[in-house]
């Protein structure tokens, strides 16, 4: 067996199989599909305690939120995210630069599907507040999205 000589983008892989599969569980299961989100948020919140992902740093929802999408920039992912306060309760997630958008958004056409990063988000919404999320869908752009979370 020969050694691969270019390295295979595995983040990308696993970004538009989840693009891949909210798309044809919507096709199939229509508004039915939405079932399976608050237990995929509380399956993700569990991992996330129990392997250490650290994803929930901070006192506050806010810094809580802060944290997290300066990890997600650090990371080189994406180059921009950040949460706007749109109510007491409400927030939109956006995200610019994606290295990952350009696998998806053009050929996919998301649409009816949440930005895989926005679930991350969601699901530290839940923790942090101990309410369960309204299920939303993202606004794709060619390089990111924008996702209200409450």
């Amino acid at each position: 067996m020969t050694e691969s000589e270019t390295a295979t983008n595995v983040p990308a892989f696993f970004h538009a199989i989840l693009f891949a599969y909210q798309k044809k569980l919507n096709e199939v299961l229509g508004s039915g599909e939405a079932i399976f989100v608050h237990p995929v948020l509380a399956t993700f919140s569990m991992i996330d305690k129990e392997k250490g992902f650290n994803s929930i740093r901070g006192d506050t929802l806010e810094e809580v939120f802060e944290n997290f999408a300066k990890d997600l920039m650090a990371s080189k992912a994406i180059k921009k995210a950040r949460f706007e306060k749109v109510g007491p309760e409400n927030y939109m997630f956006l995200v610019e630069g994606c290295n990952f958008a350009s696998h998806t958004h053009d050929l996919l056409k998301p649409k009816d599907v949440v930005c895989p990063l926005a679930l991350v988000a969601m699901s530290i919404y839940q923790s942090v507040t101990g309410r369960k999320v309204q299920l939303t869908e993202s606004e794709f752009t060619p390089d990111g999205s924008k996702t209200l979370i409450t």
